[in-house]
């Protein structure tokens, strides 16, 4: 190993000719050439660090050359260099190690060789080989003496089985030396190292055995290991036929031995080796891939198949349903698609699934048994897009809930579409109370009367009478208000009482006669409008002659009020003797006349009004408050 400068390249291309073969190690980027002299050069892929040089004395190119293993580290080699030769139906297998040491294998049948990443696969049509260095491990603790802790550890377990007293000569030396764990270690790595059952059981042994002898020793790492040997030598065996090392393992990964198993389709090793291992999500993984894989190839019936998956995996979040019944509608399955979406319990994952299929029906129902309405919001929304109006309308008229979401969705987004909605579903009373919130004041005349011709139609159609009638009454009302708007132009809008107590005031009297009689208004309703319009209009002459026309149906108390409310005391006082004197009592204490009120008290001979007069005016005038205190005494 060394540097090469550019003059010795020189001289290495004259001497060694032309390079025929070469091969890279892509780990660490290094590489080997086989020139057309037969020389063998191993350095850096930049040519500036030779690691070794060997003559094969072979000038023929050869048909493989290849990397055995990789370098550790810089100063480690572990590597060695693979060449085959092919001559007269007869393979030369060459190994070089980059110490220069050589190994030549005869053999009669083709080979292939393959790079792994701690040795080399040589592969025949008739045996299946490895060659690779003997890790530093096995060499630490079967070397013939060997001195290291781990191979003391070995013979003291050996020797403790046998029951011989050397087993404690031997652990004794490991404690003196304070080495233990280090032995245990070691054991252990010989272990890994191994590819024989019965050796690997007999190393772990060993390590259990050091094991005892440690005070504060984690299990972990001798519990990880068994497990993983245990994996390692079921996939080793002829069944399976996966042999990997542990190293080769250890580069692969556990998820990535899952995933060839379950590419090999060989799930029921791959499930119980995910559960002893307890790896995340890997059951998972491998029920997905199974259940997809019996949808693609098994022959059974639909509910069969849909049953045999369910049985297996249950009730349960292991899987994704939703994912398995994609798989089935991708290869034509739809009915078992919807079959095993029926297992699925995230409706998140099974409400889009049945969408994709179309299937609106089954999608709306399971939206709407989730409770989630976000769902069955995008479930209505898609159908709107993708379904025939009709079929969209008679889809929701079996499911009230989404008919109510979707007409709320409406009621904030578009009233055209709420209107249609309702007339779909005939709701004429919903889409009468719509049309009414419609209204506006600033509405042209005509437009307003035609929108409530509308709405009387929806009550009507409804069977809604009372609506009915009121709204025809609204319509009579709005064409009044339209001839009457030449004599009073802000008539418009008003209500029936408004309209009426305008007319009055505006002394068209006859107008008003006319609107009680067309609206029918009992006498006591239109006689309560009449006198408190006449007030407020301060007419009173004609509010005299209108008390004086006939008997007044609702007595003489309103005139009182009316007056009273517009401050003319002089006019109330011309009405109140027509009153109850209850009510004359109550009367004179609102115009702040106590006296007269205490006279018509007296003249009741009432002890309640003469108790409401002394209540009224307290202690403010004593000589009316004696006289009342004396009369009520004499009674």
């Amino acid at each position: 190993r060394g540097s090469c400068s550019p003059k010795y390249l020189q001289r290495m291309m004259q001497s060694t000719g032309a390079v025929t073969e070469m091969a890279v190690l892509y780990k660490t980027l290094d590489i080997a050439l086989f020139s057309e002299n037969g020389f063998l050069w191993v350095g850096s892929s930049d040519l500036q660090c030779m690691y070794t040089e060997f003559d094969t004395g072979v000038t023929n190119r050869p048909s493989q050359l290849s990397w055995c293993g990789t370098y550790d580290s810089m100063l480690e080699m572990s590597a060695a260099i693979i060449l085959v030769w092919d001559a007269m139906n007869q393979y030369q297998v060459v190994g070089v190690g980059v110490d220069a040491e050589c190994s030549i294998h005869y053999t009669d049948s083709s080979v292939c060789v393959c790079h792994e990443i701690d040795g080399a696969r040589i592969i025949s049509s008739k045996s299946h080989e490895l060659i690779r260095r003997v890790p530093q491990a096995m060499v630490d603790v079967f070397r013939v003496g060997s001195s290291q802790s781990g191979a003391l550890l070995y013979d003291a377990q050996r020797e403790f089985d046998q029951s011989s007293h050397k087993a404690n000569d031997y652990m004794q030396e490991i404690v003196e030396r304070n080495d233990v764990e280090l032995a245990v270690t070691q054991c252990i790595s010989a272990a890994a190292c191994s590819t024989k059952p019965k050796l690997q059981k007999a190393l772990l042994r060993a390590a259990s055995y050091g094991k005892c002898f440690l005070a504060n020793d984690s299990p972990e790492h001798f519990v990880d290991m068994c497990k993983t040997l245990r994996v390692l030598n079921e996939v080793q065996s002829f069944r399976i036929g996966i042999p990997l090392t542990y190293q080769q393992l250890h580069s692969f990964t556990i998820k990535g031995l899952i995933k060839r198993l379950v590419r090999m389709r060989l799930y029921y090793l791959a499930l119980p080796i995910v559960e002893y291992l307890k790896i995340p999500g890997g059951q998972q993984m491998v029920l997905s891939h199974w259940a997809m894989d019996k949808v693609k190839r098994s022959k059974e019936s639909d509910e069969a198949i849909a049953d045999a998956i369910f049985k297996r995996v249950g009730p349960s979040d292991s899987i994704s349903y939703a994912s398995v019944a994609n798989e089935a509608r991708n290869y034509g399955k739809t009915e078992l698609a919807i079959k095993l979406l029926d297992y699925e319990p995230r409706s998140a994952e099974q409400v889009p699934a049945l969408m994709r299929m179309s299937r609106f029906t089954n999608a709306i129902e399971k939206a709407i048994e989730s409770g989630d309405m976000d769902l069955v919001h995008t479930v209505i929304v898609t159908m709107e897009s993708k379904q025939t109006p009709r079929d969209f309308i008679n889809t929701l008229k079996d499911y009230p809930v989404a008919s109510a979401w979707y007409a709320k969705w409406c009621s904030l987004t578009d009233n055209q579409k709420l209107h249609d909605h309702f007339y779909t579903q005939d709701n004429f009373e919903a889409s009468a109370l719509l049309s009414i919130k419609e209204l506006d004041h600033s509405m042209m005349l005509d437009a307003k009367i035609k929108l409530l011709e509308s709405i009387n139609r929806h009550f009507a159609d409804g069977s809604k009478e009372f609506e009915s009638r009121q709204t025809k009454e609204q319509i009579a009302l709005l064409r009044r208000q339209m001839a009457l708007q030449v004599k009073v132009a802000d008539i418009i809008g008003l209500n029936l009482n408004e309209t009426i107590s305008i007319l009055i005031q505006r002394a068209l009297l006859g107008d008003a006669d006319n609107v009680r009689k067309e609206f029918k208004i009992s006498d006591k309703k239109f006689w309560w409008l009449k006198v408190r319009a006449l007030a407020q209009t301060r007419n009173w002459p004609e509010l005299e002659k209108f008390a004086k026309s006939k008997k007044s149906p609702i007595g003489y108390s309103p005139f009182v009020m009316a007056c009273i409310e517009n401050n003319n005391k002089a006019e109330a006082i011309r009405y109140i003797e027509r009153v109850s004197k209850e009510e004359q009592v109550e009367f004179y204490i609102d115009l702040n006349m106590p006296e007269k009120a205490a006279e018509i008290a007296k003249s009741a001979k009432s002890i309640d009004l003469l108790d409401n007069v002394l209540n009224a005016i307290g202690s403010q005038n004593t000589v009316l408050t004696e006289t009342i205190n004396s009369f009520k005494n004499g009674l």
